[in-house]
């Protein structure tokens, strides 16, 4: 790889050089990688059309679920489709062993929209499995409105059974989120862990309420010996060596999504408690529940507590050094390259800050082509992504960008 950084990419008909922020994160993960073992992973995102045709990654309502061409161009949106891409093209950076594989869960919606890009064929993904989803979620059984994660957990189920007959982990990674690092270099004990989630959510209102008081199926009763005062977690991160527990808590998730549709029209709060009360608090009950919560049986990629507006040190209490929305380092301290990069924190910023928005798309854009080259004319038809490309072929580098004012390398947090 080390020899490819710094070559000539062809971004529609002119010749640009790579530009240096790029291959200064090419050079961090290739570096990382040396100091790596060679344990193969079995990663996957998982994505549904329908959540996304309700509610923009912006969290905007979106329409009346009709997925027509133009509607699925805005709901994936160029910032959200680059990020799962870019995400996609590092992790074949990054486990590059015959055994891992990429798998994308989407549904019917999300694959045919790809492939009529040529994604489903040409994407960043060894796998594309669309047979899952749609055999399990419809609009009758899963409320769209609110449990817009629900291909999660069918998506780690069915992957949890492809992958229990060997000694293979299974990551999730949120479409929306970038590992520049192995897990086994982030993690303290990868090969000895039952599991590991992203990091520790402080539970408070207004996001999060008594477990009890969330809305749950007809006739559905709590299990006794779950406990729901237990922290909740960011689930962007999902790691399992331990497939039952990954299986059992696939079905915990479930019988709380399923035909759990509520009886008025849910306002932005009552959404937010609902989802990250299953996605974030089902795991902590699971792993209660066999003892291992709070044993070193489990792990935080990240050791920090994010109580909005801050993230917190978990060690030291003092607000952490670290945040989710920059691409190749803090804005303040451009020398802390990062490990992971989570754009959800501080998407709607993001949306409106245009300038910055096109700084982070060129460069997911071009580090998809530095690492896939042959993606090119596919990505190309996109008209999300189109803007990009005039910025790459008018500037050459993301560094001429920023010498003519064209895009900006740090977030307005005014916006």
């Amino acid at each position: 790889m080390d020899a490819g950084i710094g070559k000539e990419i062809r971004v529609g008909e002119v010749e640009a050089m790579t530009s240096k922020v790029v291959r200064d994160i090419l050079k961090y993960i290739e570096d990382g990688k040396k100091e790596s073992g060679n344990t193969p992973l079995r990663t996957l995102n998982a994505v549904g059309c329908y959540p996304l045709a309700y509610r923009t990654f912006g969290g905007q309502p979106q329409g009346n679920g009709r997925l027509d061409n133009g509607l699925l161009e805005t709901a994936f949106g160029s910032h959200y489709l680059l990020t799962m891409l870019a995400g996609g093209a590092v992790i074949h950076m990054l486990y590059e062993e015959p055994e891992s594989c990429h798998t994308l869960y989407c549904d019917g919606w999300t694959y045919h929209y790809l492939d009529r890009h040529g994604l489903a064929e040409h994407g960043v993904w060894d796998r594309v499995d669309y047979q899952v989803l749609d055999a399990n979620i419809t609009m009758e059984n899963v409320d769209h409105r609110i449990y817009y994660s629900a291909a999660k957990p069918y998506a780690l189920e069915e992957e949890a059974g492809l992958a229990k007959e060997s000694d293979i982990p299974v990551l999730f990674v949120d479409a929306d989120l970038i590992l520049k690092k192995r897990h086994d270099l982030i993690l303290k004990n990868p090969h000895g862990i039952k599991a590991a989630y992203g990091h520790l959510e402080a539970l408070r209102p207004p996001c999060y309420t008594d477990f009890t008081k969330l809305h749950f199926p007809d006739g559905y009763r709590l299990p006794e010996e779950f406990r729901t005062d237990l922290p909740a977690v960011n689930t962007c991160l999902m790691f399992f060596n331990d497939k039952g527990l990954l299986e059992e808590w696939c079905g915990f998730f479930k019988s709380l999504f399923l035909d759990n549709r509520l009886p008025w029209e849910p306002d932005g709060e009552t959404i937010s408690q609902q989802l990250l009360g299953i996605d974030q608090r089902t795991f902590p009950m699971i792993a209660q529940a066999h003892g291992l919560w709070g044993t070193d049986q489990l792990e935080a990629f990240l050791d920090i507590t994010w109580d909005p507006p801050c993230f917190y040190d978990n060690h030291t209490g003092k607000k952490a050094e670290w945040h989710y929305y920059t691409l190749e380092h803090h804005p303040e301290h451009p020398d802390w390259l990062q490990d992971i990069t989570h754009t959800w924190i501080n998407k709607r910023n993001i949306e409106r800050d245009i300038p910055y928005r096109n700084y982070q798309g060129c460069m997911m854009l071009e580090l998809v082509l530095e690492l896939r080259p042959d993606m090119e004319p596919y990505l190309s038809t996109f008209e999300s992504l189109k803007p990009y490309f005039a910025l790459l072929k008018d500037y050459g580098t993301i560094e001429n960008m920023l010498e003519f004012n064209a895009v900006r390398n740090r977030l307005d947090k005014s916006c």
